[in-house]
This record gives structure tokens, C-alpha cells and sequence, in this order.
């Protein structure tokens, strides 16, 4: 809304409460004495008249506002019209001993908030020029009253006079003053309102903007504000935040812990998070403390990330000292089975002999299996990548597995995929997926559900393989990708770190979430 058009209704504003006055300004000034017997100087049909005046013309000044919008044409003719009515109530109730020249000063101030500076000269005055004027025909004899004005001398009736116009001015002066007075001071509040509003609704965007978790308590620890990225944090509504107290929130904070820590909790979904606190007392002053504020961050997937990277630290320095030890095994081994093997063909051996050779043979060839495994492992070759549709090539290798000696009947396969076209090697991707549902299996001892998702994914792909096995804590999780760290009887330990080596030459990354009891989840973003 504009200056002009506030203007416009706060004078509409005084205009309907001048009605209201006028209205029972008269009719107390009248009424009640005349009902109490206080004055008798008012006849009964003087009485009638004045007050139909009264409510006829105050009827019609408020249909004139409903109807025009001149506000300003109307405040002037109400202002002229109230001063001849007081001069004519004042005429029959007494003339110059008349009480009813103090409406006039009500006019005055009225006229000054209506009309500022000018209303307050106009009425003033207006109100000196009339009081003067009736008076003075009075005492000339020019009009009739029922006051005592023509029995008075002439310089005390000219004091008298005098003394009223003195107070009209000083009225007029005064209600100006303190009109332009009060008219400043509402300007001055209504812009600190407005600045109040503003800071207020700034303060609150940028409470809720942050994007950092930021909780205030008071001493005892019940929440009082709870930002938008809290309640992403957590998982809890601010209104549900509002009922509980911080470490009802956060069930791992300790009494005793410090003004900055991190932990892990978990959210209302019951998924793990790894947050960091940094609480900040709210002084009061030097000693006491009104409360606490509580930023929080969520480095989930900060920590996740930091794994990834000691674990290819780790694999990378456990790959650059095994394979040259993989290379002194391999060929000493080679001569040795060769050796072995020449020797059982020219020697004729006993059965328990043979089963010993039988043995010997296997196992050789099994080092050898690992050895070989363990090279491809470290040296992986670069992908020959072509784009193929990465659907088709999971569906390739579902049908596989469905003739595995690790799938069971106990064991079902759940496949939900978008059909995504990547630049991939065939081949590498293939044992990628193999190896990843040849492990859920094996997490299912006892059967259990392999779930395969597809999706498009930051103009990607993101493959997931969820299965309903045993899990895996914590200190599992760090060692998964780690060479040689099997937790299976026929595994040999290789199998997650090719798959981490094919992904990584893709240009990709691999990870992992897993709940003891519940499964694991092994995602892959391309």
C-alpha cells in the first residue's frame, strides 16, 4: 500500500470516529444533565431539535463516506458544520456560561488530526471568529440566547472573550504540535516495524538456508529452534523436534562430552550417520549461560569416502610388494611342478604314493590359480571399452548364475533395470557382476533374496546389489577390499579387490553398506 493511499484510510479512519464523537458528545452533554436535573437552561423542544440535527446530519456524513472517497472535502465541511452546531448549542444552553464551549476544543484537536497543520489553523481559527461574532451580537442585541452575555459589561465580556480565543490558539498551537508529534513517532514505528518484519523474516531464510544442521537449546537441553537442515539430518519434523530435549535427539551425547565431537547415530529410519557437533554456549554474561547452540554437520559420506581412499592406499602398496613376490613364487613354482610331474611319469608309485601325488598336483595348481588371480589383480589391464547396453549384460549374467553351484533353491534373484547404454569392457563388467552376486550368495548360507537394480543416475549409471545375508560390522567394512581378507572357506580373498580394480579402471567407484544380521548393499556409480 502506498503513502497516500495509508493517508487516504487513516483519515476515513477519524472521519467515522468524529461521527462516533459527535454523536456522543451531544447526546452525553445533553441527555444526562437534563435527565439528572443539573441544568435547565435547554428546553425540551431545543433538546429534540439539536439532537435530530445531530443524528440526521451524522447519518448522512457517513453515507457520503461510504459513497466518496473525498476525504479530505469532507473533513472540512464536517469541521464548518460542528462549529455552527456548538455555536448554537452554546446559544440555548447558556451563551457565554455555557459548557458546551469546550466541544469547541474537541473540534480543535480533532481538526488538527484530520487536517495536520492546517485543520488545527482552521479550526482555531474558525472557533475564535464564531465565539467572538455570537458573543458580541449578543450583547448587541443583533441575536437572542438564553445566557447572560447583554446583562455583562463590555470589557468583561471582552475578557471573557479574549480568555477563550487565548485557549483556542494555545489548543490549536498544543494538538498540532503533538499531532505532527504523534504522526512522526508512528511513521518512525511503523518503519521499525517494517525493519523488525524484515530482519525477522531474513534472519529466519537464513536460519533455514544454512546448510549445516543448527539446533538451540536451553541449560536443561530442550530444543527451541530446529533449522530445516536438521530436520534433514535427523529425519524428525521441527514440530516433533520441538517436544524433545537434545539427547533424546541424539541418544549417544554424553554429559561430559566436549564442546566439539563426533559420533555415529542414526536417523529415524534407522540408517547409521556419521555426524560432527560443534556446541557453543549462549552467554548471558561473563558466568551465566542461557543455553547452547548446536551445529551440526553430516559427514557420512565424507567418512565413506575416506575409506575408499586408505583402502586404495592400502591395496595400492600391497599390490606394488606382492607382485614382485607373486613374480619370485611363479617361476620357481613352474619348474617345481614341472619337475614334479616328470618325475611321477618315469616313477612307479604305491596308491597311498599316488594320493599324495594327487594332492601335490592340485595344490600346486591351486597356488598357481592364485598367483595368476593375484597378478590380474595387480595389474590390470585397461579396459577395451564399447558401449553396450549395461540391462542386457546383467540379464547375461543373472542367466549364468542361475546354473551355479552357489545359487541354492533356497537362494531367489530379483532383477529391476532401466535399460542404460555405457562405455564399458564386456568382459571386466561381466566378471564384476559375477563375482559381486557369487559373494551374496555366499552371505545366504541359508538362502535369502539377491536384489539387482539399474538406473540412470547424474547422466551415469548406478548398479546395486543388495542381498539379505549375514552382514558385516564395522571392522569388516575396513578390510573388504583388502587383498587375501576372505571371510568365506572357499573363497581366495581376491574377488572384491578385482571387482574394486575393474570399477576403479572404469573410471568408477564401488561402496559399500552393510548392517549385521540385516545384508549389504554394494553400490556401483559409473
Amino acid at each position: 500500500m502506498t503513502e497516500s493511499a495509508r493517508a487516504a484510510m487513516d483519515r476515513r479512519k477519524w472521519l467515522l470516529r468524529l461521527i462516533y464523537v459527535r454523536l456522543f458528545a451531544f447526546s452525553g452533554f445533553i441527555i444526562i444533565p437534563w435527565l439528572t436535573g443539573k441544568f435547565d437552561g435547554i428546553t425540551t423542544n431545543d433538546m429534540f431539535v439539536l439532537l435530530g440535527a445531530v443524528f440526521a446530519f451524522s447519518a448522512c456524513w457517513f453515507a457520503l463516506i461510504r459513497l466518496n472517497t473525498h476525504y479530505v472535502a469532507q473533513a472540512y465541511a464536517q469541521i464548518i458544520f460542528d462549529l455552527f452546531l456548538i455555536t448554537w448549542t452554546v446559544n440555548r444552553t447558556g451563551g457565554v456560561d455555557s459548557y458546551f464551549s469546550n466541544l469547541y476544543f474537541l473540534e480543535i484537536v480533532i481538526s488538527s488530526i484530520l487536517l495536520e497543520r492546517r485543520g488545527a489553523f482552521l479550526a482555531g481559527t474558525l472557533s475564535s471568529l464564531i465565539h467572538f461574532a455570537h458573543l458580541d451580537l449578543v450583547k448587541f442585541g443583533t441575536i437572542s440566547s438564553t445566557g447572560a452575555e447583554s446583562s455583562l459589561d463590555w470589557p468583561d465580556l471582552q475578557f471573557i472573550i479574549s480568555v477563550n480565543i487565548f485557549g483556542y490558539c494555545a489548543v490549536a498551537y498544543l494538538s498540532n504540535y503533538l499531532a505532527e508529534s504523534l504522526r512522526h513517532a508512528g511513521a518512525q514505528l511503523k518503519k521499525s516495524t517494517g525493519q523488525m518484519a524484515f530482519l525477522q523474516a531474513f534472519s529466519d531464510r537464513i536460519f533455514d538456508s544454512m546448510g549445516s544442521g543448527l539446533i538451540t537449546t536451553d541449560g536443561g537441553g530442550r530444543i527451541y529452534l530446529f533449522n530445516r537442515a536438521a530436520e534433514n539430518i535427523t529425519g524428525r519434523g521441527m514440530d516433533e523436534a520441538l517436544h524433545m530435549t537434545i539427547r533424546e535427539l541424539f541418544p549417544e551425547i554424553q554429559q561430559d562430552h566436549a564442546m566439539r565431537f563426533e559420533t555415529w547415530t542414526r536417523r529415524t529410519n534407522g540408517k547409521e550417520i556419521y555426524l560432527r557437533f560443534s556446541v557453543s554456549p549462549v552467554m548471558i554474561d561473563d558466568k551465566d549461560t542461557a543455553g547452547y547452540v548446536w551445529c551440526i554437520d553430516d559427514l557420512t559420506e565424507l567418512r565413506l569416502l575416506e575409506r575408499q581412499v586408505r583402502q586404495k592406499e592400502q591395496m595400492a602398496a600391497i599390490g606394488t610388494m606382492s607382485a614382485g613376490i607373486a613374480h619370485e613364487i611363479r617361476n620357481p613354482l613352474a619348474s617345481i611342478t614341472g619337475s614334479f610331474n616328470l618325475l611321477q611319469s618315469e616313477l612307479q608309485l604305491s596308491p597311498d604314493q599316488g594320493r599324495l601325488a594327487a594332492i601335490i598336483t592340485r595344490e600346486t595348481d591351486r597356488l598357481n590359480r592364485t598367483i595368476t588371480e593375484f597378478l590380474s589383480y595387480a595389474r590390470t589391464p585397461a579396459p577395451k571399452a564399447r558401449s553396450i547396453d549395461l540391462s542386457n549384460l546383467i540379464s547375461e549374467t543373472v542367466s549364468l548364475m542361475r546354473n551355479s553351484p552357489e545359487l541354492k533353491p533356497t537362494h531367489s534373484i530379483d532383477t529391476r533395470l532401466e535399460s542404460v547404454t555405457r562405455s564399458v569392457d564386456e568382459s571386466m563388467m561381466r566378471q564384476v557382476f559375477y563375482n559381486l552376486a557369487t559373494n551374496a550368495f555366499r552371505a545366504m548360507p541359508n538362502g535369502g533374496r539377491l536384489t539387482i537394480r539399474l538406473e540412470a543416475r547424474n547422466g551415469g549409471a548406478r548398479i546395486q546389489f543388495e542381498d539379505t545375508g549375514k552382514g558385516m560390522d564395522e571392522e569388516e567394512l575396513k578390510k573388504l577390499f583388502v587383498p587375501f581378507n576372505s571371510s568365506f572357506s572357499k573363497g581366495t580373498g581376491l574377488g572384491l579387490p578385482i571387482v574394486y580394480q575393474i570399477v576403479n579402471a572404469h573410471n568408477g567407484t564401488i561402496s559399500v553398506k552393510s548392517r549385521r544380521g540385516i545384508g549389504s548393499v554394494f553400490a556401483i556409480d559409473l
